[in-house]
């Protein structure tokens, strides 16, 4: 990975934990994603209820706009079966698929779901990436390529699953409408502060983290400077062996 990929990366990761709703993906995400995975469309589906085995999915996010007519045509279709790739919603893992891997060329491009719903947009090759959190699926992420772009390569898959796990978590935050535990969140900042002698400043930064609260929120919610809140985040840095605020967050 060059410097200025990992860079891009990790900023794109940073900004995924200050989304706030869906409108947040619609007018960040794609773009910036595109510079790390070119491609020529991209979807987020949205799975349609809480029941484990409805694997329907509908609200069709795109980049751009106008490729919503693609997925409400694949929604609409009426022979789900003819779909060769359903079933990785079933997982109860993410799972990052490339349909050139697992369709030959003339399945892909000729088949009815193909030319009814993608054919117009010549759509030659796309990735799928399973949203799931805690083994529950969220929705479906999918990037295409055109014929002119080619297929997507072992490196794109690379950058598209680092990026997913975290895609994976706060996608759960935005759609997750059951009330937070706060006893929870005590327990958890209690472990860790035991388990990691973090100081009663650092264990407040914390649960302001959890909130994917913004350094300038933090420093107001708790009246100091941004300065002063770098040094506590550094030893935190330190005490927690990661070096960056989205590492926390996984933890």
């Amino acid at each position: 990975m060059e410097k200025n990929q990992f860079l891009v990366i990790n900023d794109l990761i940073y900004e995924m934990y200050n989304w706030r709703s869906l409108e947040d993906i619609k007018h960040n995400f794609f773009q910036r994603l595109k510079i790390i995975v070119p491609f020529s469309y991209a979807s987020i589906l949205l799975k349609k209820n809480e029941d484990p085995e409805d694997i329907t999915l509908c609200n069709p996010i795109c980049y751009p706009d106008y490729f919503i007519e693609a997925e409400e045509a694949y929604l609409a279709y009426e022979d789900p079966d003819a779909d060769y790739l359903l079933w990785n919603l079933y997982a109860k893992e993410s799972k990052l698929l490339r349909a050139s891997d697992i369709l030959d060329e003339e399945t892909r491009l000729y088949s009815p779901l193909y030319v009814n719903c993608y054919g117009k947009f010549d759509v030659y090759d796309d990735m799928q990436f399973t949203i799931v959190y805690e083994g529950r699926l969220l929705g479906l992420l999918t990037l295409y390529r055109t014929r002119v772009d080619g297929t997507f390569s072992t490196e794109d898959m690379f950058f598209l699953r680092a990026l997913g796990m975290h895609l994976n978590t706060v996608m759960h935050r935005i759609l997750d409408t059951r009330p937070v535990s706060h006893l929870s969140d005590e327990k958890r900042l209690s472990g860790m502060k035991e388990r990691y002698c973090l100081t009663r400043r650092e264990v407040e930064i914390l649960s302001h983290l959890y909130q994917f609260e913004t350094n300038s929120e933090i420093a107001d919610a708790l009246g100091i400077r941004e300065n002063t809140l770098q040094k506590h985040l550094q030893n935190l840095f330190r005490k927690l062996n990661v070096t960056s605020k989205w590492e926390i967050l996984r933890l």
